[in-house]
């Protein structure tokens, strides 16, 4: 097959959508795919890439990598066409895009969409004067809508995900189907040298949370959550990994405590460094409500990494309540209380960290990623006899 994907946030933009593409494009290839890609282009993004169209948007300041208009210039169809294109598969962070039907409309071609964010939901925390909110909120929800209505099918990341878009009476059929990962990608460093890296005593435990520094990352229900651990511990350490718009305002919120000297924030890092971290941490803490499938989470129980989650939006779907992990309400102190209590059971860790392993064999790319195959030949074929 020859697939088109069309995307506002690829590499290198540091989200889980940009992650789960390039998981996409390698395992598709792995399996005799052709992957190309339309996505935006950035000003201090100079790598060559094969396959790879960028394409010219309208940005605001200080958003660098969130177009506001995009594209500006779009392809040319006909040379287009000379690629034989058998499917679109859009993946959209920001904002759906009409982009991707036009694309699929000039090459007469099915399209797939990926939704890796409930946008209405996103859009109730945008703004703090209720009439704003109730208003993005409605617009987000007939714009969702109407773009969900002219896909050919759609791709729910989880149970929860899905059911959302149910109730928004969308039309078009939708299928779960996470995002896999590469197991071997997981190996971890040894974690003396993370310790020795990021200056955290050994005898600290160490909890780690991995995510955009933002409104939507719970940072300030985390910083909270760890303040009540922190009394009750004296061993154990905030790791934070991850860049934003907020990271500043977390950073002196942190700064400001008595807790201080245990909270360490990195900013961004590498995507291959992350993923050796993941096994250096004795807990993963995701207090995200609004991530449909929150990878990190997946990421970390590759890694044999216990997780304590929140009730949400998709998260609670992919942790095994006492058995690799904890899902909790979100509530600082039934969040902290169930780290508090990873961390003080050795052995109920241990146990957690084996399980984590064994529940995240679903997970593997090569088998959720035949799935999405087998999705795109029934779509190619009733296509083709739709035309017939």
């Amino acid at each position: 097959m020859r697939i088109l994907f069309v995307s506002d946030a690829y590499i290198p933009v540091p989200s889980g959508v940009a992650v789960s593409m390039e998981t996409l494009k390698i395992s598709l290839e792995k399996l005799g795919s052709q992957v190309f890609v339309v996505a935006p282009k950035y000003s201090f993004w100079k790598k060559r890439e094969t396959g790879v169209a960028r394409l010219p948007g309208i940005f605001k300041p200080f958003h660098r990598y969130r177009p506001h208009v995009w594209p500006v210039l779009g392809l040319d169809a006909k040379k287009l066409k000379e690629f034989k294109i058998d499917l679109v598969h859009s993946h959209f962070f920001f904002q759906p895009f009409n982009y991707a039907h036009e694309l699929a409309h000039a090459l007469n071609v099915p399209l797939v969409n990926t939704f890796y964010k409930i946008f209405p939901e996103n859009e109730k925390l945008a703004s703090n004067f209720r009439f704003v909110r109730d208003k993005k909120t409605a617009d987000s929800i007939l714009k969702t809508v109407g773009f969900a209505n002219r896909c050919d099918h759609l791709v729910a990341l989880s149970d929860a995900s899905k059911k959302y878009l149910n109730q928004l009476n969308i039309s078009t059929p939708i299928d779960v189907i996470p995002v896999g990962v590469f197991p071997k990608d997981f190996t971890s460093y040894p974690p003396e040298a993370i310790r020795r890296k990021f200056k955290i005593p050994s005898r600290r435990k160490i909890i780690l949370y991995v995510g955009s520094m933002n409104q939507e990352g719970e940072v300030r229900f985390l910083l909270r959550s760890f303040r009540r651990v922190w009394k009750a511990l004296d061993d154990v350490h905030l790791l934070i990994i991850g860049g934003g718009e907020k990271l500043r305002d977390y950073k002196f919120m942190a700064a400001r405590s008595s807790m201080s000297k245990f909270v360490t924030f990195t900013g961004y890092l590498p995507k291959n460094q992350v993923n050796r971290i993941y096994g250096t941490a004795d807990v993963l803490a995701y207090p995200v409500r609004l991530d449909p499938q929150p990878l990190v989470i997946v990421e970390s129980l590759v890694a044999g990494t216990p997780v304590v989650a929140v009730k949400g939006l998709g998260g609670q779907e992919f942790v095994k309540n006492d058995q690799d992990g904890f899902v909790t309400e979100y509530e600082i102190e039934d969040f902290a209380d169930k780290l508090i209590e990873i961390l003080r059971k050795d052995q109920l860790r241990l146990d957690f960290s084996l399980k984590a392993r064994i529940n995240a064999r679903k997970y593997r790319t090569s088998i959720l990623t035949r799935e999405l195959l087998d999705l795109y030949g029934k779509l190619i074929e009733n296509h083709k006899n739709k035309i017939i």
